[in-house]
């Protein structure tokens, strides 16, 4: 009975920390992307523009991005909104000077595909709305992540991956719980901070659908000091 509990609580615990790393792995690439758009533009400007483009696309699948050009003033502009696309050889850059009336905003929208992938697995844009008198200039990015599971579009993968996170994470906490009943000290302080760390992974993957890549960033490194801890708890659980 004893052999059989201890290879329950194993298994629960290795689906467990698999769920997370797989939670963390799809966080951290997503992030990445962000991360290397941001260093990959050669632009700057005054203050943030805010960007729309998908999180993941496949290899085979092109997306839309879009940014919403707006003109705050009482007056006229006529910004340069310029695109910046990386590619494998030369950045892909497109200019177009737009009219906008006192307070009017204009959506654009650009076209990306897997001609435009860098670095094996990532898409990176960057678009600048130039200063126009008074109305600064404004600068926003982002990185797509290219990878498909199964031939399935990049929402389906991201979403698919996600799942499997949650779900492998959960029935790994519930099945050590099992066989770990009634908890002592011991396993009763592992289950407190797993329950954080299962916590720490689901917002960390929730902050990358609206793009809070400063958040992400947090509850990566968070995730991190939090395995640490627990694999240092399970040493001392095992020579007790």
């Amino acid at each position: 009975m004893k052999l059989r509990s201890l290879l329950l609580s194993l298994l629960g615990a290795l689906l467990f920390l698999a769920g997370v790393l797989i939670g963390l792995s799809l966080s951290a690439v997503v992030t990445w992307g962000e991360s290397e758009a941001r260093i990959y533009t050669s632009y700057n400007a005054d203050t943030r523009l805010k960007v729309k483009c998908p999180l993941m696309l496949s290899p085979v699948e092109s997306g839309v991005v879009s940014a919403d050009i707006i003109n705050p003033s009482d007056e006229e502009i006529k910004p340069v909104v310029s695109v910046e696309v990386s590619h494998t050889k030369i950045p892909r850059k497109v200019s177009q000077t737009l009219t906008l009336a006192p307070g009017e905003s204009e959506t654009m929208q650009w076209i990306v595909d897997p001609s435009d992938v860098i670095f094996e697995r990532l898409i990176l844009v960057n678009i600048l709305q130039s200063q126009y008198r008074d109305n600064p200039s404004r600068l926003g990015s982002c990185g797509i992540f290219i990878f498909s599971l199964f031939g399935l579009t990049g929402v389906q993968t991201f979403a698919l991956v996600f799942a499997v996170s949650l779900v492998t994470m959960l029935s790994g906490g519930a099945l050590w719980l099992y066989a770990r009943w009634p908890l002592n000290k011991l396993a009763t302080n592992i289950a407190q901070i797993s329950t954080v760390l299962l916590g720490m992974t689901i917002l960390a993957l929730l902050s990358t659908l609206p793009r809070w890549w400063g958040l992400t960033l947090i509850f990566d490194a968070l995730i991190l000091l939090i395995l640490g801890v627990i694999i240092t708890e399970f040493g001392l659980f095992s020579q007790k």
